[in-house]
């Protein structure tokens, strides 16, 4: 597959949606366009995204000149990150023994 801009309609061509903390809602129904469903319609390969403190859930989409996923979907699985103030893993509190 082809990276390209929204609106190239190309085969084998698309760009990135990336779902955060939503599932794929359905392989056939355009990607909506909002804060947990970012479109990379420039044809970008990286970018730089901040999210609030916690757990998130993140999935990599390539859908058509559209916004519509390919068939069959080419996408990443979906996973899990953990966002902290100083983007380090929490520390685990241990008992001692007394």
């Amino acid at each position: 597959m082809g990276v390209a801009p929204a609106g190239f309609d190309k085969a084998n061509t698309g760009h990135h949606h990336l779902l955060i903390d939503a599932p794929l809602r359905s392989p056939d129904e355009r990607i909506p366009n909002d804060f947990n469903h970012l479109h990379f319609g420039l044809g970008q390969t990286e970018a730089q995204v901040t999210l609030p403190l916690g757990t998130h859930t993140l999935q990599l989409v390539l859908a058509d000149a559209d916004h519509v996923p390919h068939v069959p979907p080419v996408m990443s699985e979906t996973i899990k990150v953990l966002v902290t103030r100083n983007g380090r893993r929490p520390r685990v509190a241990r008992h001692r023994d007394r």
